[in-house]
């Protein structure tokens, strides 16, 4: 059985992103909720000193995806399941193969890796684990980075670490560096699912980017996103750079996952 899924999404607005999900998710036949806590026009002050002034750092809408995050932590929390996916509203799901290769990656982090950490399931940011480094049997492998924070897996356990350092400690990172960052303070393992099973529609193009710079055109980011994924998916490999450590480091200097098992 699948965890329970949050998407993070607003109240008003972007109606082309909630048929596209509430679409997905029937084809595909899984359950889902909207996190539609802190909309921008509900950050008052209050709550912004609530997460020590991230105002001064970041943008309103960055903010807000921050918090829509931290809410989707809190229903993980207190959802009784033992993980959840959080998923933000540009999502494209693989729809062909989502379940089945998820099914496997849960399976496969529980034999190897003691069933908790975060796993990022998408190809956010036109990034994949090398072609050189991938093994047959071997659907996760450890990173140092957060692929981006569009779509992912966490545990309970690990929800609630990232949700006490946020709450104890405030943000002034854009979500994607947040998490990994948090991640990492807190030693909890990170992944990176391989092959993709999510696409992110609004860096290729297929919907506006509410953070983002959107004077490209959408035309001009969907080819500017096929351009950069040629090169990371399979330049990247060939000049021995291994996009899932800081720095890009070439390959071997950074762990590889256990010995390959047979499907």
């Amino acid at each position: 059985m699948l965890p329970p899924a949050y998407v993070l999404h607003v109240k008003t607005g972007f109606e082309d992103r909630e048929e596209s999900i509430r679409r997905q998710f029937e084809a595909l036949g899984i359950a889902f909720e909207w996190v539609l806590d802190f909309d921008i026009p509900e950050i008052d002050p209050a709550v912004l000193a609530r997460f020590g002034n991230p105002q001064h750092r970041l943008r309103p809408d960055e903010i807000s995806c921050c918090l829509k995050h931290r809410a989707a932590w809190e229903r993980i929390i207190h959802s009784g399941a033992g993980a959840g996916l959080v998923l933000e509203d540009d999502v494209l799901l693989d729809r062909h193969a989502f379940g089945r290769i998820l099914a496997l990656a849960l399976d496969e982090l529980g034999r190897r890796h003691g069933a908790s950490g975060c796993i990022c399931l998408g190809d956010g940011c036109a990034l994949h684990v090398p072609w050189t480094r991938t093994r047959r049997g071997t659907l996760l492998y450890p990173a140092g980075l957060m692929r981006a924070s569009d779509s992912y897996w966490i545990d309970r356990r690990s929800a609630a670490a990232l949700r006490a350092r946020v709450d104890a400690r405030g943000f002034c990172l854009p979500a994607d560096h947040l998490i990994g960052t948090l991640l990492q303070e807190l030693g909890i393992p990170l992944f990176w699912l391989e092959p993709t099973i999510v696409h992110q529609g609004s860096h290729s193009g297929v919907f506006k980017s509410t953070i983002q710079r959107d004077d490209e055109g959408l035309l001009n980011k969907h080819l500017e996103f096929w351009i950069k994924k040629i090169r990371r998916k399979y330049i990247y490999p060939l000049l021995g750079i291994d996009p899932r450590y800081r720095g890009a480091p070439a390959a071997g200097q950074g762990p590889d996952p256990g010995p390959s098992e047979g499907k």
